[in-house]
């Protein structure tokens, strides 16, 4: 079955006035002292069509997009000379691909520019966040193709940008949580999807342990309060808050369902790149780092899976002893995202900002 049968027009209906208050409530944040940091570059890409089967796998699935060009916004510590400019630069910094949440139907690229200033500076990396399609517009796959797409882009780009295609890590909030997991599965598969149509490639052979590319080597996971497991129904996560009373409203979260799984069957809510706390443990073996920071709110209906998903990656079945969650207390969904009514940064987050920034400068600067 489905998971709605409403029509998309109606679907974007609904979505269009919270798309309003939600924008303009990032832009009353954004008065919050100091104020963040504005993108030091925003580069267009074309879009193109992945090695991809469609959604249940029968058939391919076209993947013209309505809006052609796939945005990335870039951030780079204050001292880059490649702040103006696609520059070339002897020195190679790590790269941050990240990705923001609200639902894979709201938000910007730049909702997370606090989190960026908090890379740029503590971490002396670059941060790159995707502009990723939304639903109902565009439902499953069209944000994980996107975050594919990106990686794709910022590897072969990787000298003009002056990162490092082998410190590359993952961030993300909420949804964009969950394309930190996803994104890493579908891009290794697309690649060995490329590797089985190349001649060049004939003689590549797969080795056990976490997955070093040619191209290109994800080292790092920064996953905030993320959603690892489509195939729980909202009422069973609901169901696992201790303070049901600091639940999203249902309202809300069920229409972010039915606009992201638009037309997606039951069974493909198991598909890797989907539910990434359900992937087979050869593939998170294969595609996953070692090094995962995992931050959940206390009151929070993503908390309970989060903490199942961390623990399976940890197990004997998968062996990630790189990994850590931690509880932020008395903390909500999307907790760092909330307006302050003083109109003042709150030096908590930017503390377990920087608690995750330290994890990620010490994998990107002492590798083996």
């Amino acid at each position: 079955m489905s998971a709605t049968n409403s029509p998309q027009w109606r679907l974007r209906l609904k979505v269009l006035p919270i798309r309003f208050f939600t924008n303009l409530g990032f832009l009353i944040e954004q008065f919050a002292k100091p104020r963040p940091p504005k993108p030091s570059k925003t580069i267009r890409i074309p879009r193109s069509k992945l090695n991809d089967e469609s959604v249940n796998g029968k058939r391919k699935r076209e993947r013209k997009a309505k809006n052609e060009e796939l945005v990335l916004q870039v951030y780079y510590p204050t001292n880059d000379d490649r702040r103006n400019s696609l520059s070339q630069s002897k020195r190679s910094r790590p790269v941050v691909v990240n990705f923001h949440g609200s639902g894979f139907m709201l938000g910007h690229a730049t909702d997370d520019a606090r989190w960026a200033r908090s890379v740029t500076e503590y971490v002396d990396a670059v941060v790159i966040s995707v502009e990723y399609r939304l639903a109902p517009e565009n439902p499953f796959p069209a944000a994980v193709e996107d975050g594919v797409e990106a990686v794709l882009w910022i590897i072969s780009h990787a000298q003009e940008l002056g990162v490092d295609p082998y410190r590359i890590a993952m961030s993300g909030f909420s949804a964009g949580g969950s394309l930190t997991f996803g994104v890493p599965m579908r891009l290794g598969e697309e690649m060995r999807s490329r590797r089985q149509l190349s001649a060049v490639n004939n003689d590549w052979k797969e080795t056990p342990g976490p997955y070093v590319d040619p191209e290109y080597r994800i080292v790092f996971i920064a996953a905030w309060y993320p959603s690892v497991n489509y195939c729980l129904s909202r009422a069973q996560r609901r169901a696992t808050n201790i303070r049901q009373d600091k639940n999203l409203p249902a309202w809300f979260t069920n229409l972010v369902d039915n606009c992201f799984l638009l037309g997606i069957e039951q069974a493909d809510k198991k598909l890797p790149w989907l539910s990434p706390g359900l992937a087979p443990a050869e593939m998170l073996k294969k595609y996953i780092p070692h090094d995962i920071t995992i931050r959940v709110c206390e009151w929070d209906e993503l908390r309970a899976e989060a903490e199942r998903f961390c623990e399976r990656l940890i197990s004997e079945e998968v062996g990630r002893q790189g990994v850590s969650i931690k509880v932020i207390e008395k903390a909500t969904h999307g907790w760092d995202k909330h307006p302050s009514p003083k109109f003042q940064w709150d030096l908590s987050i930017e503390g377990e900002y920087r608690e995750v920034c330290r994890d990620m400068r010490n994998v990107f600067y002492n590798q083996n």
